[in-house]
């Protein structure tokens, strides 16, 4: 005789498994965006000093500080997202 417990248990087993691929997935897809944005704050470092050793742009400040402000926002970001000591302790 099986009880109702005994039915549900590869069930709730089944969901757990199903639960744990999609968080998986989740960090992984995360964790790639971090990279991906730390790459772009690299790129735009390296475009700003390019762009300084042309000296037939208008307005270098503007570049330079708009410049800075997305290399650090996105750099900010990547690095918070590929954090993976906070997934690791909770």
């Amino acid at each position: 005789m099986t009880t109702k417990h005994s039915k549900s248990k590869p069930l709730l087993n089944k969901q757990l498994r199903a639960e744990e691929k999609v968080v998986e997935i989740q960090s992984t897809w995360i964790e790639n965006l971090g990279k991906y944005l730390m790459d772009i704050s690299k790129y735009v470092t390296t475009g700003v000093v390019i762009s300084s050793l042309f000296k037939d742009v208008s307005d270098s400040s503007t570049i330079y500080v708009v410049g800075t402000i997305v290399a650090v926002l996105t750099l900010i970001v990547g690095l918070v997202l590929t954090n993976k000591k906070s997934n690791k302790e909770n």
